[in-house]
């Protein structure tokens, strides 16, 4: 495993620890919202600090852009993170929720890693070297119509609530045409997010959603 990729899946798995100690005092939580059905929990705030502390240890010069604190650093090395994934589902104690994590170098995504921290299962890529779940090599579907996929999406409730009507007729048009549609509320185990496969396992066939 490459040594930044290595990084990212002991960070990931360090955030993880601090949300699921969270998860029996959902109550006494401290959470504020960023805007219409936005949280953000104190357990963001210290699952990032957590991922943060610990690629900074090893990588003092790394840049970082992260969902709470914004962009910190300047160097071609930049670490992209979304410490909670699924914040909704989190505060509502609904077990879909994940651990984000992306190295940049230079522009360009070389590695990722997703962690679930319920199921304790890490998805990872690098650039040129497939994706894995664990230590299995995953690959996407061999599906290659609609008829027979399983359909991963997420549904508009922010601003973007503009494009419901647009968005449930395309829906209508999936759910008459596939096997199912499934919407977990956790993009990244949806998708490939930005060009790296991270979290297939081939289970799901295709994802839609409109601005991510």
């Amino acid at each position: 495993m490459h040594a930044l990729l290595n990084i990212a899946v002991r960070a990931a798995r360090a955030a993880g620890e601090v949300i699921i100690r969270s998860l029996n005092r959902l109550e006494s939580l401290t959470i504020t919202s960023k805007g219409r059905n936005d949280f953000v929990s104190e357990v963001d705030h210290a699952a990032e600090a957590e991922i943060i502390k610990l690629i900074r240890k090893h990588y003092p010069s790394h840049a970082f852009l992260a969902e709470e604190s914004g962009r910190t650093g300047d160097s071609d090395t930049v670490w992209i993170i979304d410490p909670l994934d699924g914040t909704t589902n989190f505060l509502h104690g609904f077990p879909t929720f994940s651990v984000s994590i992306a190295c940049q170098i230079k522009g360009r995504l070389e590695h990722g890693v997703v962690y679930d921290p319920i199921s304790q299962e890490i998805f990872s890529a690098t650039r040129g070297g497939g994706a894995h779940l664990d230590n299995r090599r995953i690959r996407v579907s061999k599906q290659r119509g609609l008829e027979g996929s399983l359909i991963g999406t997420g549904f508009p409730y922010r601003a973007n609530a503009k494009y419901m009507d647009a968005y449930l007729g395309m829906l209508r048009a999936v759910m008459e045409n596939t096997a199912g549609v499934r919407r977990p509320g956790k993009r990244q185990v949806l998708l490939p997010r930005d060009g790296l496969a991270l979290s297939f396992r081939g289970s799901r066939h295709r994802c839609r959603q409109r601005h991510l």
